[in-house]
């Protein structure tokens, strides 16, 4: 009887190859190939699942979801709209987590050290109008939020020609009007949401059956958002997660604290090592309000947006720029 040429791999080699598949589904279906493969495919210490998009009943579907940039726009009175969010987008979103849980496809991988989770895309929660706007952000949490850093611009475009000089020094001087305001905020308390959500998520997935992990992203198919934590980070979470549960149970994502903002606004943003120009060019910086006030020079280490590899250096050039210019705006948001 011939011996299957897979017999010859050790079994350090196959788990490196598991690693290198590292999409759960695939690995899954291994078990199927040989009695070895099925004994050793979930000791697989990296591992990625995409979550594909629940099917909506469109009779269901909340139609005001669709109009969230004007409700928020309409209502928006400083602290009044802080405590304005969307039942009904919520509960929208907490079905598709629920009706697409990866955990029946990740429980068996208990020795996972990496987790990569994609989720379906929120994008169309966002306020965001045209196919060339843009919003990114980037969220670290632990027992809560640690720091969200956003992204945002109604125009994101290659440049065509050469951005003059005095348009581009006279576009600094300007200021945000109220409405212009009012936008940034929407799009604020919309990435908050996403983030939270996202990390209530990681939380019934990973305290119960992955104890050894170190890393988990939770990013979606849009690469628009993604929630990032560290082996510290995940401690933190598991020690605090006893207290937090009831009063959690009920909102189906984690409380936001007290908040500190900190916003640059340049209304054209010209990028001449990437080659974009960005219009309504945006960053928040926003922490805890018991982290301390954020400086002009601690932004550096705190962005790292999703995307392609060319719009990442954008993004990265873009806030370089953003972080450079004298006029911000600091703002304060309660806890939610």
């Amino acid at each position: 009887m011939e011996k299957d040429c897979f017999d010859r791999l050790p079994d350090a080699l196959l788990l490196v190859i598991f690693n290198k598949v590292c999409d759960a589904r695939s690995l899954t279906q291994c078990i199927s190939v040989s009695k070895r493969f099925a004994s050793l495919v979930f000791e697989a210490d990296t591992v990625f699942v995409s979550i594909p998009p629940a099917k909506r009943n469109s009779e269901a579907e909340d139609p005001s979801r669709r109009n969230l940039f004007k409700i928020l726009f309409s209502k928006f009175i400083a602290k009044p709209l802080l405590h304005f969010i969307a039942h009904r987008s919520i509960t929208t979103d907490r079905k598709i987590v629920s009706s697409c849980s990866p955990k029946e496809v990740l429980k068996h991988f208990k020795q996972v050290k990496t987790m990569h989770i994609e989720l379906p895309s929120d994008s169309d929660k966002t306020g965001l109008e045209g196919s060339d706007s843009l919003l990114k952000w980037e969220a670290r949490f632990g027992s809560e939020l640690k720091s969200i850093v956003i992204i945002g611009a109604t125009s994101f475009q290659k440049k065509i020609q050469p951005l003059s000089s005095d348009k581009f020094s006279e576009s600094n001087g300007e200021v945000l009007t109220d409405n212009q305001l009012k936008l940034r905020v929407v799009w604020t308390i919309c990435c908050l949401i996403a983030a939270s959500t996202r990390h209530y998520l990681l939380k019934q997935l990973v305290l119960k059956e992955h104890h050894v992990l170190e890393n988990i992203i939770a990013s979606d198919v849009c690469k628009q958002g993604r929630v990032f934590m560290g082996k510290d980070e995940i401690d933190e979470m598991r020690s605090s997660v006893k207290s937090m549960a009831t009063t959690e149970s009920s909102s189906e994502r984690s409380r936001v604290p007290d908040l500190s903002m900190k916003l640059w606004y340049v209304p054209v943003l010209d990028l001449p090592e990437t080659g974009y120009i960005m219009r309504g060019a945006t960053l928040v910086v926003i922490r805890p309000k018991d982290h301390g006030q954020i400086g002009s020079g601690s932004e550096g280490g705190l962005f790292g947006f999703d995307g392609e590899e060319c719009e990442k250096k954008a993004f990265n050039e873009a806030v370089r720029e953003m972080v450079k210019m004298k006029k911000s705006y600091r703002m304060t948001m309660d806890s939610f």
